[in-house]
């Protein structure tokens, strides 16, 4: 077991990597699916190969995968399969950052995010309250969704996604938001356009079977994605988040 302290920027969490040698800031990023690496670092050698991600638009994006013969996380250095990616329309607060670490960097051991304490935790034994989760494996990629209940009582299946801020729902929940709402039309670092409309919730959200972690009244975003949605930052951070991969479980430590 070993832990490393977690910065910020913006709602993401950084954490320090060492690439090909190569000290650098990653976003730690359960939603991501691949281990991606900026392709301008020249720390990754090419296979050949080329994975296609679905984005929550449904937009696919294609990416060269490579070898980094060292990838170094917490000491714990080995050979990772990575994705390169053009990271040069991403916002100006990433310049630093050099890639996105992960699920799949876990894949054999826990992963525990101690928003509280502001601490990445590997190995540890999981705390907290257990929920059964969908574990989503796609080649090199992995994502974990979790049921959840909304306040019109109805359960569906949200990606537990670090790298978004407020909790995404599809248009199709559209009429559970609140009167007030702002639509924001634009495009994004992929040049796929998008409208989201911004509003609250009113009412009770909460992790099906845990009624007592939910939140009432949360900020949301609707936009027309291929998941039910998205749950991140603005939940999550209130917790010790524990993922467990090959357990298929996700747990909740107030």
């Amino acid at each position: 077991m070993y832990e490393v302290p977690f910065g910020r920027v913006a709602h993401f969490v950084t954490v320090p990597v060492t690439v090909g040698g190569v000290e650098t800031t990653f976003v730690l990023d359960s939603g991501i699916g691949l281990t991606l690496v900026r392709d301008t670092l020249g720390v990754a050698e090419r296979n050949g190969e080329t994975y296609t991600g679905t984005r929550m638009s449904g937009q696919q994006v294609p990416v060269p995968l490579g070898f980094a013969r060292s990838f170094d996380f917490g000491g714990e250095a080995r050979e990772t399969e990575v994705g390169l990616l053009d990271m040069s329309a991403f916002p100006p607060e990433l310049d630093h950052v050099g890639g996105f670490l992960s699920l799949a960097h876990f894949a054999e051991t826990t992963l525990t995010v101690d928003y509280p304490r502001g601490l990445v935790r590997v190995g540890a034994p999981a705390q907290g309250v257990r929920l059964p989760v969908t574990v989503h494996r796609d080649g090199p990629a992995i994502d974990m969704f979790a049921p959840f209940v909304l306040p019109d009582g109805r359960t569906v299946s949200l990606e537990v996604d670090m790298g978004s801020g407020a909790l995404i729902l599809d248009e199709r929940f559209a009429e559970l938001g609140g009167a007030q709402v702002q639509r924001v039309d634009g495009t994004d670092e992929t040049g796929n356009a998008y409208t989201r409309r911004f509003t609250t919730l009113p009412g009770r959200i909460h992790p099906a079977g845990a009624p007592e972690l939910g939140e009432d009244d949360v900020s949301v975003m609707f936009q027309r994605i291929v998941h039910d949605g998205l749950v991140g930052d603005g939940f999550l951070r209130r917790f010790a988040v524990t993922f467990d991969v090959a357990g298929e479980a996700l747990f909740l430590a107030g």
